[in-house]
């Protein structure tokens, strides 16, 4: 069974109906958020959309990874934990 491609997408922000996404690499996206299904709009929720046609995101798929979640939120905590530790101010803060 052939996997189907997918791109990763992480809400940045709600404006109003719209939800404003980013991929992973920096290129953002406006979107009405009820293209989305309800629990993938939340800001900072990770979504793995999958693919159609032309690599087109087809956004009423997308699917919450919490998994992936957990984990980019485990390694800014240790990038912000490293930065606190090198800031002879510790005035640091995210």
């Amino acid at each position: 069974m052939t996997k189907k491609p997918s791109r990763v997408f992480v809400v940045d922000r709600r404006e109003g109906k719209m939800v404003v996404l980013v991929d992973d690499d920096g290129n953002t996206t406006e979107l009405v958020a009820a293209r989305l299904p309800a629990r993938s709009r939340l800001e900072g929720s990770v979504l793995r959309v999958p693919l159609g046609n032309r690599s087109v995101p087809v956004w009423s798929k997308a699917v919450r990874d919490r998994a992936e979640e957990k984990r980019r939120l485990a390694e800014l905590s240790k990038r912000l934990e490293k930065l606190k530790r090198k800031d002879p101010g510790g005035d640091v803060s995210l």
